[in-house]
């Protein structure tokens, strides 16, 4: 049966358009207004440091984070440092991601399906909390998305285009896949998925594709290296999946367990004819692939390292509406149940604490209203250090109001690290005492000292009073001077 012709808008307007500009209006709306939360935060303060600073830090943690680091650090020149600010290239990245995922679909199956994928990936609950991020994620998908796109071009060509220009295409499609993994290394597990397609498609192919991927892994060897090195302190938070992970990661990857079961249904569909089945295991491959390399020494099963398969399992999901009965409707209709399901989470995380439940600006404001020069400060950190309390007070108090950390002996670029390095004894960093110090730290205290460690309470305990006590979301803001 001819499928339908799509409705005249719809075909004066090219198929990633419409996705493309709802995925952008969707990201900017109240971009800035969640609280940034630690890995924004360590976004934050490794891009702006000086380039020497940067590659310092790199040399002890989160090398495998220095390109966005690096991108992030030119954009704030000349941006500026705000939430929305920060968070911006993820928008547009998101934005770009969500035409190409149309792009794709036109490619593998027609317009109406590509115009439809593209829709379901920028409606997606998490899609869009990682539009709002500060982190890489979102150019991940973008990445991933042209190598992808340049992968079906190289084996849908039928013509000889000649030995040069077929090595010049394979060189693209390795330089886009080196610069996914030099943004993620997880994203890597995506040539699994390209391999499936070199096989469904056209097998010959791997006499360029072999080579391309050996050149990919060639040129991030160092990367790999130093990512391994520093793994067990940056992934020591995450836990070795079992088998019940792989369903739950459905729910995870959209950010809605309703989202997921619809994409399901429809994927479900599509998987009734050829075409749906054949390109299954593009999403499914790469999923797999991290979930058995998880099962080593080191998990990387964590939600967001694998944003990228949700654009092929849209599109995937986009063919099973257009097998929906008489899809000149029905398909339209999914697409908008997807979107009415999705409003109470669109909503849920443009909320102030969407990112994070510890409020840093209301405990900033609490210290900016009442900021005198010469004050100090002192975060919880202990146990809590990797959650960046300091950070996140720093960045939301104002330029002029930045009182002391007490206790650092060297702060974060000092140490080429994230978290500042403490004084051994904290008493030693008292001789010569503020007159009024700010103590924050987490959960709800009648004594803000709660939080601190029995030596620093005990050094500012012989020197000090609490003169007054706040409470914010998620944290306790003490105020103390020294005793007369």
């Amino acid at each position: 049966m001819k499928a339908p012709e799509a409705p005249v808008l719809l075909r004066r307007l090219p198929a990633w358009a419409p996705p493309a500009l709802l995925a952008f209006v969707l990201g900017v709306i109240e971009v800035g207004r969640p609280n940034l939360w630690r890995d924004e935060l360590a976004s934050w303060t490794a891009a702006t440091r000086s380039l020497g600073q940067l590659w310092g830090l790199l040399g002890h943690v989160d090398a495998v984070s220095g390109a966005y680091y690096v991108f992030l650090h030119f954009w704030i020149n000349s941006f500026g440092a705000s939430a929305a600010a920060l968070r911006i290239p993820s928008v547009l990245a998101t934005a770009v991601s969500a035409g190409l995922t149309a792009v794709i679909g036109k490619r593998l199956f027609s317009a109406r399906v590509g115009l439809w994928a593209g829709l379901l990936y920028a409606l997606t609950p998490l899609v869009i909390r990682y539009a709002q991020e500060a982190r890489v994620y979102a150019m991940v998908d973008t990445v991933v998305l042209l190598a992808t796109l340049q992968l079906l071009t190289i084996l849908d060509c039928r013509e000889n285009p000649g030995r040069r220009r077929t090595v010049l295409r394979w060189l693209g499609y390795a330089a886009l896949m080196a610069l996914a993994g030099l943004l993620h290394l997880v994203a890597l597990s995506v040539l699994t998925g390209h391999l499936w397609l070199v096989y469904s498609r056209r097998r010959r192919a791997w006499r360029g594709f072999v080579p391309a991927v050996v050149l990919v892994f060639a040129v991030l060897t160092p990367l790999l290296l130093a990512g391994h090195d520093q793994s067990g302190r940056q992934l020591n938070w995450t836990t070795r999946p079992n088998v019940f992970a792989l369903p739950g990661l459905l729910g995870s990857i959209t950010g809605s367990w309703p989202v997921a079961v619809v994409l399901l249904a429809l994927t479900v569909i599509a998987c009734m004819r050829r075409p749906g089945r054949m390109l299954l295991p593009l999403p499914v491959l790469p999923v797999l692939t991290v979930w058995i390399v998880s099962q080593g020494t080191t998990s990387y099963w964590v939600e967001r390292y694998m944003l990228f398969v949700v654009p092929f399992w849209t599109i995937i999901a986009a063919a099973g509406a257009e097998r929906l009965p008489v899809p000149r409707w029905s398909a339209p209709a999914a697409v908008l149940l997807v979107g009415l399901i999705a409003i109470p989470y669109q909503v849920q995380l443009r909320q102030p604490a969407a990112h994070t439940t510890t409020d840093w600006k209301g405990a900033a404001s609490i210290i900016a209203t009442s900021y005198r020069e010469g004050d100090a400060f002192v975060p919880e950190r202990g146990q809590y250090a990797k959650y960046m309390l300091d950070l996140g007070i720093e960045y939301y108090l104002p330029a002029a109001d930045k009182p002391r950390d007490l206790f650092a002996a060297k702060t974060p670029a000092q140490a080429d690290d994230l978290m500042a390095v403490e004084c051994k004894v904290p008493a030693t960093c008292l001789d010569n005492p503020p007159h009024r110090v700010w103590v924050v730290s987490y959960g709800y205290w009648h004594s803000p000292m709660s939080g601190l460690t029995l030596a620093e309470r005990a050094a500012l305990g012989a020197r000090y009073r609490v003169t007054s006590v706040h409470h914010v979301n998620g944290l306790t803001i003490g105020l103390l001077t020294l005793k007369s």
